[in-house]
């Protein structure tokens, strides 16, 4: 073909016969000159090939052929642009992202892609002349201005002739064209080139189901993100007289919740309730029942202070909600002083011990003691007050920090010596660089490794 195009009527060919050639073939064939360009393109082409205008340069997939001369033939069947599009298609995981690609591969100049959208409207997808793709909603009754598309859109028709689209965003296109139904409520227009309803129909058929698992799939992680804010920490509170600060990190770094927990409570006298958690287990069902422990204890702040009467309550109402994983908490109650610096009463459930940092550098151990919390029914819980002068810290902890486990011997624990010798280092520090030092050290310790849920709560009585 090249060659004769080279040689003209030496050759008898020219690009009306090479046109009436293809015209007859069962697949889409472009033909490109040496620049790229398209040069021949049959009716099929138009629906296979939607890009590939005759006169513009164009990139195309399939089976090629060489002409020689640097001019090319491009082939492709309608079984194999099915398959390339089903293939495509469930690569996309998000939802408007398949809307998307089924427009941009729709096999057509100018395809229409009407969707169900949120509260009753449609979702209106359009590939323009220039290849943009733009997006619009509308409401259901936009559609009823084109009986034929209402049809469709409604299952009374599985495709039906558009003469005269109506007002809805149409992106240009006057018609004819040809719609088939969508399964799920919606459907796809195609204007210009063929109008095969078998091969949109098949087409149809794919990016339906690409657009049902990608909107379950959107529908799913817009759950788990509710379900995460809800059981992330929340940003600690301003309280008078407090400086705080938390360091929090879950042992599954692709999910940023885990077992640990902790939350501060303001009150309006000035006074706060702080508690530091953790369930037995990590992931997503300790994160769920961590959520609870916390919804749990903010309900019964309203009724009791005191952190031992109210480890006793929470406790109760764990097992009394069917409780199935166990609870080690810290819970204290602060007040500040009008002298400077803070009491703290604490009561623990099986709990690490909490330590007190003093502004000569010593550190202390809190001696208080308590079962685990959620699981038995008779558990006994102490509770201790200590008080923190002006720059003083309190340290509560998990005990993910303690059973860090070096990165040079997994044997080897961080233990409690080595996190009373960095709190040790932070004598004078505000609580945000405690915070930062503590967790630095441990993290030094574990380099690379795993670990578990771990997380600090830093109390700290302003200078």
């Amino acid at each position: 073909m090249a060659q004769g195009y080279r040689q003209g009527s030496e050759a008898g060919l020219d690009l009306d016969a090479w046109r009436r050639l293809v015209d007859g073939f069962h697949e889409a064939v472009v033909v490109l000159d040496p620049a790229g360009v398209v040069r021949v393109a049959n009716p099929l082409a138009a629906v296979l090939f939607p890009h590939a205008r005759p006169g513009a340069p164009a990139i195309v997939a399939g089976r090629s052929q060489d002409l020689g001369g640097g001019w090319t033939a491009w082939y492709r069947g309608a079984e194999e642009f099915l398959e390339d599009a089903s293939r495509r298609l469930l690569t996309i995981t998000d939802r408007a992202g398949t809307l998307l690609n089924v427009v941009e591969m729709a096999p057509s100049p100018h395809p229409v892609l009407i969707v169900p959208s949120a509260r009753g409207r449609l979702e209106w997808w359009r590939r323009g002349p220039d290849g943009e793709i733009t997006a619009a909603r509308t409401t259901r009754q936009v559609a009823g201005g084109t009986p034929a598309l209402a049809a469709v859109l409604d299952g009374t028709e599985p495709h039906a002739e558009i003469t005269r689209p109506g007002d809805g965003p149409w992106g240009g296109a006057t018609g004819p064209g040809l719609a088939v139904r969508l399964a799920g409520g919606g459907a796809l227009v195609c204007f210009g080139g063929l109008r095969d309803p078998d091969l949109l129909t098949r087409y149809a058929e794919r990016a339906a189901a690409a657009v049902r698992l990608s909107t379950r799939l959107d529908d799913q992680e817009r759950a788990v993100a509710a379900l995460r804010a809800h059981l992330l920490p929340s940003p600690l509170p301003v309280v008078p007289g407090v400086r705080l600060a938390r360091v929090y990190e879950p042992a599954h770094r692709g999910m940023p919740i885990g077992g640990d927990f902790y939350d501060v409570h303001p009150r309006e006298d000035g006074s706060a309730a702080f508690v530091l958690g953790d369930v037995a287990g990590n992931g997503l069902e300790a994160a769920v029942h961590s959520g609870r422990v916390r919804s749990s204890l903010h309900t019964l702040l309203v009724v009791e202070q005191r952190p031992a009467q109210l480890l006793t309550l929470l406790n109760a109402a764990l097992r009394a909600a069917g409780s199935k994983l166990f609870t080690t908490l810290v819970i204290g109650n602060l007040v500040p002083v009008q002298s400077g610096g803070l009491r703290v009463a604490l009561a623990a459930g099986g709990h690490p011990a909490p330590l007190v940092l003093r502004s000569g550098g010593r550190v202390d151990e809190v001696a208080v003691h308590g079962g685990i919390v959620g699981v038995l029914s008779e558990v006994r819980f102490q509770q201790t007050t200590v008080t923190l002068g002006p720059g003083e810290t309190l340290l509560l902890y998990s005990d993910g920090v303690t059973e860090a486990r070096a990165h040079h011997d997994r044997q080897e624990l961080f233990g409690d010596a080595r996190l009373k010798a960095a709190l040790a280092e932070c004598a004078g520090l505000p609580a945000e660089a405690v915070a930062e030092h503590v967790r630095r050290t441990v993290f030094t310790w574990l380099g690379p490794a795993e670990h578990d849920d771990l997380t600090l709560l830093v109390v700290q009585a302003e200078a």
